[in-house]
């Protein structure tokens, strides 16, 4: 709160306006995100991890299929059209996984609470706080994969679209207008001012387009059209967290966080202080965008609140009913086939994990994409300003009671 503060405070002097957002947004995607996504899957992901964490994927998934379910759910029995149905389902599918969690096992670790927390007797706050960030890590980056691939193509504009309920950036609108007079200008250019293709021009086109498929053979087309699709579904953070597990399951690991290595204090110490930024400039770009909504002086429409109310009782109301009876059968019945069904940090991260407030870095995408930006930024002042502090401190005494009851 105190970083989306001083984002405010720089919109309200000027040196943040919206076009300034948008090209940072942009370029927080495109560089420092996937800056952080690198840096905090290549050196946490290990054959080893992914043997002895198997438990998290598994919560993952489960996480994952309970909120799409529910989200579709109740976003149809409400009545919701196509496109916010659309977006209850990105808010309600991705939480955040980083700077929350993060923040909560690290305070925890240094309070009384400590003595809940503790594995064994010797376990200091340190390895706490080790445990409970290394657990974190390990659920992000199931999270990022999906959130920057599948989460991406939810917050898109479609054809199907009704624009006059969702807000969608009027800049948008001008650039297809723009770009519609323009392809049509350039089509009727090509093909004569009466618009008709002359016969000798359709005669040189049929000649270039076989000389183009004698010149690119079938297979060379079939593969290029695969890396198009690909490449349509794929995203910069997506490119660096699939470069990230190649590098992280691979030889090449130690070249790059070996600390005597060459690579390690210059390579990717500058990687990892790039990714540093890109939580910060997200929370100012949040707080100027508030900024705006609030010198806009126009309320919520009904169709805007209902989602962004269904939204955050989906995210952070109902999960921890289903949640916490999840974690309890993991206590009593897991320890047979995992050893971290006894670690008190464990179940309380999975807890808090599973009952986290939307991801701050789902604006990024909706600034990016032009669409949604307005639902999202209300969305994500109501779940952070409002709801967060009361609710995870409520959670956070809620998963203490049940490490403290069952271990």
């Amino acid at each position: 709160m105190v970083v989306v503060f001083f984002g405010a405070l720089l919109a309200r002097m000027g040196y943040f306006n919206m076009d300034k957002q948008r090209w940072l947004s942009k370029l927080n995607m495109v560089f420092f995100t996937p800056c952080l996504l690198f840096s905090n899957i290549a050196s946490i992901i290990s054959f080893q991890k992914l043997l002895a964490f198997w438990p998290i994927p598994v919560f993952y998934l489960i996480f994952t299929v309970m909120n799409y379910t529910s989200s579709n759910v109740f976003s149809r029995l409400v009545g919701l059209s196509p496109a916010y149905r659309r977006f209850v389902t990105a808010c309600v599918m991705f939480s955040n996984s980083n700077s929350v969690p993060i923040a909560i096992i690290s305070s925890l670790a240094v309070s009384d609470a400590i003595k809940t927390l503790a594995w064994t007797d010797d376990d200091t706050s340190e390895s706490v706080a080790a445990r409970g960030i290394s657990y974190t890590l390990f659920f992000a980056i199931f999270g990022n994969l999906i959130r920057w691939s599948y989460g991406y193509q939810l917050l898109q504009k479609r054809n199907e679209d009704d624009t006059s309920t969702i807000h969608e950036d009027e800049e948008v609108q001008v650039n297809c207008k723009y770009h519609s007079i323009g392809n049509i200008s350039s089509s009727s250019s090509a093909s004569g001012q009466s618009g008709i293709i002359n016969p000798n021009e359709s005669t040189q086109l049929l000649a270039q387009n076989k000389q183009t498929s004698n010149t690119h053979p079938e297979e060379d087309n079939i593969v290029k059209i695969i890396a198009k699709r690909i490449h349509g579904f794929m995203s910069p953070p997506l490119y660096a967290a699939v470069v990230a597990l190649a590098v992280g399951l691979s030889p090449l690991k130690p070249f790059l966080y070996d600390k005597q290595s060459f690579l390690y204090p210059s390579f990717t110490k500058a990687i990892e202080s790039c990714g540093k930024a890109a939580v910060p400039l997200i929370l100012s770009c949040l707080g100027a965008q508030l900024v705006g909504i609030s010198q806009s002086q126009q309320p919520a429409s009904p169709e805007m609140k209902k989602p962004v109310a269904l939204a955050i009782v989906l995210r952070m109301i109902i999960p921890p009913f289903i949640v916490v009876p999840l974690l309890v059968l993991f206590v009593k019945y897991g320890a047979q086939w995992s050893s971290l069904a006894g670690d008190p940090v464990f179940i309380t991260m999975m807890i808090v994990l599973g009952c986290t407030p939307t991801a701050i870095n789902l604006v990024q995408i909706t600034q990016v994409n032009h669409i949604f930006e307005e639902e999202m930024l209300r969305m994500l002042f109501w779940s952070y300003g409002i709801v967060c502090v009361p609710a995870c401190t409520l959670l956070v005494f809620l998963a203490l009671s049940v490490v403290d009851k069952l271990l």
